[in-house]
């Protein structure tokens, strides 16, 4: 940031007051590489003041400190291949329009779609915040000349030239200047990026992203009435419980995980194959750290059926800690994924779960080694059938599709289980043919549903432990990382 501010006087010395289109480069380019970007925009769009066109984080970030503190930028401020703080944006006198590239390698498109989601929820008639995309736009497409060092470890090969892409921007721009003007491209383009962002926002909203605006809720202490979390087993180690949060979390925090929520617990059960296909489940999720001991925080089933009487409805809970985390497959030098790089997974055993239904199960079906791996299937399933047409399209010709392999138990160590600080392993394949894959394996922790329960609450029964996959983080995979082997630049 220091960098930046201290090379503002030099933007700012670069404009006059008959050229109306200041430039704030970013991704180490220099003032050059916009030169004919610039030359486009000032020839196509008639405004009465100044418009600042900003590239990248870093360049976005100069741009709307300047709008913010001084009166320049009258005309808007046009942001290319970024996605800010949404505080900068809130903050902004003027109009900003954002466009994004769906082939931006440096500044990944789900940081685009949770943004837009975010300001989108918020905003009312008297702020105007524009979103618009550009199918086939790298970040390198946005400027010209010789790529910078992050573009060019970063960035994806594009399917639109620079030329076309300066057209678009130039038309998308005049349009957002000028109101009397003919808005087809801008509409067209906010139109894109609508489309490319909802399976993006979708998939976060499964999740039970962060970062779309809400924080995770504390179930300890509700505040949120949809919860509806049970405490269990209420106990702590010295020196009792922690203290509630303060403030108190807001109202619409996240509960917890709805795709661990919705997929995780219905599938350990697998009632098809129970023997008491009409039993259902009502399950709630929280986020906690699997590892709290203030209190301990386990799964738990509040009720039990006897499967003579037909249908049975358990209420259970499951608990999950979302690891946030890049990964050496998800480059982060210049922009981290959004999604999850794992949940990890607290859950009640099938065999527990088929005992409380009234059922007999031993501690076998817990054992095999794909409980975990198949629903971590189901999350690469359902980014795979809601992925953007041509974005999943693109993925199926150039991508490295996702596989889950057996899961490995994970062992006992000195401290006890090694299931918490063992992170799900995602693995490069490469094939005779020369193409490659990535493989992914769960790690899991069963123990057996010893005495049907009937134990103290300090030994935790009927349980099987999952490091799970995110459909965010699928997802993400598709839009963008699993792109950057075979179009990489």
């Amino acid at each position: 940031m220091a960098r930046l501010l201290l090379c503002l006087p030099l933007l700012l010395a670069a404009a006059s007051a008959t050229q109306n289109v200041t430039i704030f480069p970013g991704a180490e380019y220099s003032m050059i590489n916009y030169d004919n970007l610039r030359s486009t925009l000032v020839s196509s769009v008639k405004g009465d003041g100044e418009l600042c066109v900003a590239h990248s984080h870093d360049g976005a970030v100069a741009a709307l400190s300047l709008a913010g503190s001084l009166s320049r930028c009258t005309d808007g401020v046009v942001l290319l291949g970024a996605a800010p703080p949404a505080s900068l944006l809130r903050s902004c006198p003027h109009p900003v329009l954002l466009i994004a590239g769906s082939l931006d390698g440096v500044a990944r498109f789900t940081r685009f779609a949770a943004l837009r989601h975010v300001l989108t929820s918020e905003m009312d008639s008297t702020k105007k915040v524009s979103f618009a995309a550009l199918r086939g736009a790298s970040h390198h497409t946005f400027v010209g000349g010789e790529l910078s060092s992050v573009t060019a470890q970063l960035d994806l090969h594009p399917t639109t030239d620079h030329e076309s892409v300066r057209g678009s921007i130039a038309a998308v721009v005049t349009a957002f200047v000028d109101a009397s003007g003919n808005s087809d491209a801008l509409v067209e383009a906010e139109h894109t990026a609508a489309v490319l962002s909802k399976p993006l926002t979708d998939a976060l909203l499964l999740e039970g992203s962060t970062e779309l605006g809400h924080p995770a809720c504390n179930s300890d202490f509700p505040t949120n009435p949809s919860c509806g979390y049970t405490k269990w087993p209420d106990h702590s180690l010295p020196f009792g419980p922690a203290a509630a949060p303060s403030p108190p979390l807001p109202a619409d925090c996240i509960c917890g995980s709805p795709w661990v929520q919705q997929q995780a617990t219905e599938f350990m059960a697998d009632w098809s194959a129970s023997g008491a296909p009409d039993t259902t489940l009502t399950t709630n999720d929280a986020y906690h750290d699997v590892s709290d001991t203030h209190p301990f925080h386990l799964p738990h089933i509040f009720n039990k059926c006897d499967s003579s009487n037909g249908a049975c409805k358990l209420n259970t809970t499951s608990l999950t800690m979302p690891l946030a985390k890049a990964g050496d497959l998800f480059p982060n030098a210049s922009d981290v994924p959004v999604s999850l790089y794992e949940f990890k997974s607290k859950i009640k055993s099938r065999q527990a779960l088929w005992n409380a239904a009234g059922l007999d199960a031993s501690s076998s079906v817990d054992t095999n080694l794909t409980i975990c791996q198949d629903i971590n299937q189901k999350a690469w399933d359902w980014a795979v059938a809601h992925a953007e047409t041509e974005t999943l399209a693109q993925f199926q010709a150039d991508g490295e599709p996702f596989v889950m392999v057996a899961d490995k138990k994970a062992t006992i160590g000195a401290t006890g289980p090694q299931w918490i600080a063992d992170e799900m392993v995602y693995t490069r394949v490469s094939t005779a043919d020369g193409a490659s894959h990535i493989e992914i394996q769960s790690w899991y922790f069963p123990v057996s549903n010893t005495n049907g329960v009937s134990v103290p609450w300090f030994f935790p029964v009927g349980m099987h432990y999952c490091k799970l996959l995110s459909p965010a983080r699928a997802m993400e995979w598709i839009y963008t990382d699993g792109l950057r082997a075979r179009r990489g630049l």
